[in-house]
């Protein structure tokens, strides 16, 4: 008899992981597995650059922050006990970093994975979510490309949000020589292994200057190029006022407001985590322009006010099509290769964005959509589903969900601990009862 698991998460990142993290922690749900796609669960493991810069490359939040420390500061998994447990936590704290190092906080990510793989199925790569009607009680079906298929009376999509391929460069996506962020590391070496010898970085997020200082300190003789629409890189917002927005009562709020209000406050926190930098980073590529000019180089050429019209693709390189702004003359330039730095999709109906995530479509017809085509999403991130089907369990979108949640909810991982806490209380039983877990702590906070 095949078996059905009460609880089958796809994707084991931070928000799953943090997840899988409270279940072990408070004894629930024992019947559950999280399918990965990796062999090896890694966090942002395309950006971790293995030589100087990743002493400057920080995770953007404070270390309390963590996987666990907001739902429950004694849980075994928070990044204080992962310091004290590696015996690093009193050179950690004699450092007074505000915030710690990437590859420090992905050692941590998988310090707490590596507790869980009890929960864990690797190399389990999700091929489509159907839903079995036997009886009136609705299963979900998950098909793993060339395993079994692994049933679940609830799910938990974490698989982080989908990359953004601006409409230019979707007919080179394909290419070896242009890749976006998540598969930085991997394409850069080979490309750097066939005698690469100019770049174009394109975007001016963190992350973009980031990948601009990676490569000038992985090869001196590369040349550089950044594009961006905007005149400069932007500095982030980390002020405390603004930083209210990965409060828990603020995701409240948001998801409470009308289209109108928030599109306002989109307006107003959009520096908090989208296409800006940390000063320690903007202060380092600044002082490696200017080291390289002192030195008669220039290296890295900065592209401001600058749109990309087209991008081809043949055998001598990629050629990009650019406008300047000021002058709204266009010219055009070849690279060995093309980074973008250009972000990830949203729910949403902008050009940018994606109505139902890709994981979704195989039970499409069966999500009770928005007037626009929009997957739908309670205030506990459960999928809305089409009126006869109450007896189905829970379809949970976990860091899915800015769009009706607010910026917490994008990449930061600010709400994680505090986020998985309400899930696990939103999750149900086939027999309609709900987890004992309560969702009050964390709303008051």
């Amino acid at each position: 008899m095949t078996k059905t698991f009460d609880v089958v998460g796809i994707g084991f990142g931070p928000a799953n992981i943090a997840l899988a993290a409270l279940f072990d922690d408070e004894g629930i749900f024992n019947n559950s597995v999280f399918l990965e796609k990796s062999k090896t669960p890694v966090w942002q493991e395309e950006m971790l650059f293995e030589n100087a810069l990743d002493i400057h490359s920080n995770i953007q939040n404070i270390p309390h922050r963590d996987l666990a420390t907001l739902r429950s500061p004694r849980s075994r998994y928070t990044f204080m006990n992962y310091l004290h447990s590696t015996g690093k936590l009193l050179s950690h704290l004699n450092m007074d970093l505000l915030m710690p190092m990437r590859p420090d906080f992905a050692g941590y990510v998988s310090w707490v994975s590596s507790q869980l793989s009890n929960y864990l199925r690797t190399d389990q790569a999700v091929d489509k979510i159907t839903m079995l009607d036997d009886i009136h009680s609705h299963v979900y079906r998950i098909d793993v490309k060339g395993k079994e298929p692994v049933f679940a009376r609830n799910v938990i999509v974490g698989t982080g949000r989908e990359a953004y391929i601006p409409k230019p460069f979707q007919n080179v996506i394909d290419d070896d020589r242009v890749f976006h962020l998540t598969s930085y590391k991997t394409s850069h070496t080979a490309l750097m292994k066939k005698g690469a010898k100019n770049f174009a970085v394109i975007g001016s997020s963190q992350s973009a200057a980031e990948i601009l200082l990676h490569m000038s300190k992985y090869e001196p003789r590369l040349e550089l190029h950044s594009f961006m629409r905007r005149f400069a890189y932007p500095l982030k917002d980390t002020s405390p006022f603004m930083s209210e927005i990965f409060f828990p009562s603020f995701t409240d709020m948001y998801f409470e407001a009308d289209d109108s209000l928030k599109k306002r406050i989109d307006m107003d926190v959009h520096r908090t985590n989208y296409g800006a930098c940390d000063m320690d980073v903007l202060t380092e590529l600044y002082r490696q322009i200017y080291y390289d000019k002192m030195h008669g180089a220039n290296r890295i050429t900065i592209n401001r006010l600058t749109d990309i019209i087209s991008a081809e693709a043949d055998e001598s390189g990629v050629h990009l099509t650019v406008r300047d702004a000021r002058t709204m003359e266009t010219r055009k330039e070849i690279f060995d290769g093309v980074v973008l730095a250009t972000g990830f999709r949203n729910i949403g109906t902008s050009e940018s964005s994606v109505r139902i995530p890709a994981v979704l479509d195989g039970i499409s017809d069966m999500l009770d959509l928005s007037d626009d085509g929009c997957a739908q999403v309670d205030r506990s991130y459960r999928v809305k589903l089409k009126p006869g089907l109450e007896s189905a369990g829970s379809l949970i979108l976990n860091g899915l969900c800015e769009t009706s949640h607010g910026m917490g909810d994008a990449g930061s991982l600010s709400l994680l601990a505090s986020r998985s806490q309400i899930i696990a209380g939103a999750l149900s039983w086939n027999d309609g009862k709900k987890n004992s877990v309560s969702t009050d702590e964390v709303a008051a906070q």
